[in-house]
């Protein structure tokens, strides 16, 4: 027989008596409260992956270890077995680049999970050196000794000896000297009370004090400047713009050659004399600048081509992502300021270095066989 409409309880059965509906809502409240639901976790940041599924790092597209970070080569290039070796070389305080290179190649091994050892050497000579002969894979180098490298690396047998400019140097710059935050220009200095005031007042008879053979500002850029004026003064070599100027403020040269970049906040004259700020805090005051070289691209950091593409186009991601970190706290920045006032990196390759072919040419214009002892013969 058809339900009528005063029916209640469940389809096909008997109504269930209102006693009945009481007593299973006071269970249902008792157990509630017996056993309350778990409240919601909250998570922050992504979920995590599931079962069998692996993360990979960003940076490097390798999977991850427990800690999230990239797991390291089992072999081969990066590997423990074969350490990448970094060579880099002071532009002023020897302490303060052992300092700045430990924490790189510290970020390095913890962003990149490869193995990197590295060394701080005294001039540019000694990594070219080390270059030719095999015993470094990367080396933060200036533009005249890269293009020394470039070439005598060229004249070996072995192609894997060949180098790559991969990455070029960024500072701040000014927009009164337009390009200067990818370039710069070596300087000549006297002290004060020199009866020198310009480099057209320079004699045979004057001692300037010049870096090694493979440094751009200290030699390679006077040299071509003197040689298109027709000056021949006499040179005294040194290692490095500290002993540079430290030799002009104490008489034995009087003539000093360093690199120069435009003013910068906090840095109204930004030269290589800065580089005895703390020994001599006057030195700015106790010299002056009498002259200017031509223009040469930013310091270059190059990888022999012998390193896989993978890790070199990986040392290129990672190098100025380093850079940036570093920029976001006042420690970081000044280990920046420490190693060359470096604000950043692009990527750059051996074209870009052309136009200093030109200055070279100029800095051996009488000297032939310097030439061929810097450059070497080519393969």
């Amino acid at each position: 027989m058809a339900r009528t409409a005063g029916e209640g309880g469940r389809a096909g059965g008997a109504a269930l008596p209102l006693s009945g509906l009481l007593a299973l809502i006071a269970g249902a409240v008792a157990l509630a409260l017996a056993d309350p639901a778990p409240a919601p976790v909250k998570t922050t940041g992504p979920p995590r992956p599931g079962a069998g599924e692996a993360l990979r790092d960003v940076l490097t597209g390798r999977p991850t270890d427990a800690s999230g970070r990239p797991r390291p080569p089992a072999q081969g290039w990066g590997s423990p077995g074969r350490p990448l070796r970094v060579r880099f070389v002071p532009s002023g305080d020897r302490h303060q680049a052992d300092l700045a290179l430990t924490d790189l190649l510290a970020w390095l091994r913890r962003r990149t999970g490869l193995a990197v050892e590295g060394a701080v050497l005294r001039s540019y000579g000694l990594v070219v050196q080390e270059l030719v002969q095999g015993q470094c894979d990367v080396a933060f180098l200036t533009a005249a000794s890269y293009a020394r490298a470039h070439h005598l690396t060229q004249a070996t047998a072995d192609p894997g000896d060949d180098l790559d400019a991969v990455l070029m140097a960024v500072r701040e710059g000014s927009p009164e000297y337009p390009g200067s935050d990818l370039a710069y220009r070596g300087a000549l200095f006297v002290r004060a009370d020199s009866p020198i005031r310009s480099v057209a007042d320079l004699r045979p008879e004057h001692v300037v004090a010049m870096g090694s053979r493979t440094s751009g500002a200290g030699s390679i850029l006077p040299t071509a400047l003197f040689n298109a004026r027709g000056i021949a003064p006499r040179v005294l070599r040194l290692e490095g713009y500290p002993l540079i100027v430290t030799a002009v403020l104490q008489g034995s040269a009087d003539v000093g050659c360093v690199y120069w970049s435009p003013p910068a906040p906090g840095r109204p004259e930004n030269d290589g004399r800065r580089t005895v700020l703390e020994s001599h805090p006057a030195v700015f005051e106790q010299t002056r600048l009498i002259g200017f070289t031509p223009w040469i691209p930013n310091e270059p950091v190059v990888i022999r081509r012998a390193v896989p593409a993978p890790l070199r186009d990986l040392l290129a991601r990672a190098i100025p992502l380093y850079v940036i970190e570093n920029a976001r706290t006042p420690e970081g920045r000044a280990r920046l300021e420490s190693v060359g006032s470096v604000v950043g990196y692009l990527p750059a390759s051996h074209a870009d270095f052309d136009p200093l072919m030109e200055v070279i040419e100029r800095a051996f214009l009488h000297d032939p066989e310097g030439r061929r002892d810097f450059l070497g013969a080519g393969r």
